[in-house]
C-alpha cells in the first residue's frame, strides 16, 4: 500500500520528516523522484507493510499518483490485472524487492498507458 503525505509549502518538509522520525521513520530522500519524499521504517507494531511518501500538493509526482489511483477505481478489470501481477511477482520474488518491482513493472507501464502517464513510445 502506498500513502501519500501532502502538504501545501515545501518549506513544511522539516517539520514532516521530524514527526515522522519520532514515529519511527527514517527519512530516504527522493530517491531519484521529484516531488516525492520518501519514508522508510524497520517496524512499525500494528501497521501493515507501506510505502510512505511526502509530495507538496504542487508536485508533478502526486499528480501521478492520484492519476493512477483514480484510474483503477473507475476501471475493476485493471485493479484484477494489477493486483494478478503482483501477486505474482511476490510469489516468485518474496524476498528481492528489486526483482519484484521489475516483474510487475509490465503491468504498470500498461496501466501508465492507459491512464495517459506514459506514451506508447515510452
Amino acid at each position: 500500500m502506498d500513502i501519500d503525505l501532502v502538504y501545501r509549502e515545501r518549506s513544511d518538509l522539516a517539520g514532516i520528516v521530524r514527526a515522522l522520525a519520532k514515529l519511527g521513520y527514517k527519512d530516504e530522500g527522493d530517491l531519484g523522484i521529484e516531488g516525492r519524499e520518501a519514508f522508510a521504517y524497520d517496524e512499525l507494531p500494528g501497521l501493515m507493510a507501506h510505502h510512505l511518501y511526502a509530495c507538496p500538493q504542487d508536485s508533478a509526482e502526486l499528480k501521478r499518483h492520484l492519476t493512477f489511483r483514480d484510474y483503477l477505481r473507475e476501471h475493476p478489470q485493471a485493479v484484477e490485472e494489477y493486483s494478478q501481477a503482483k501477486r505474482e511477482a511476490a510469489q516468485r520474488f518474496p524476498d528481492d524487492i528489486d526483482n519484484y518491482i521489475a516483474y510487475k513493472s509490465p503491468a504498470i507501464e500498461k496501466l501508465y498507458r492507459s491512464c495517459g502517464l506514459l506514451s506508447e513510445g515510452k
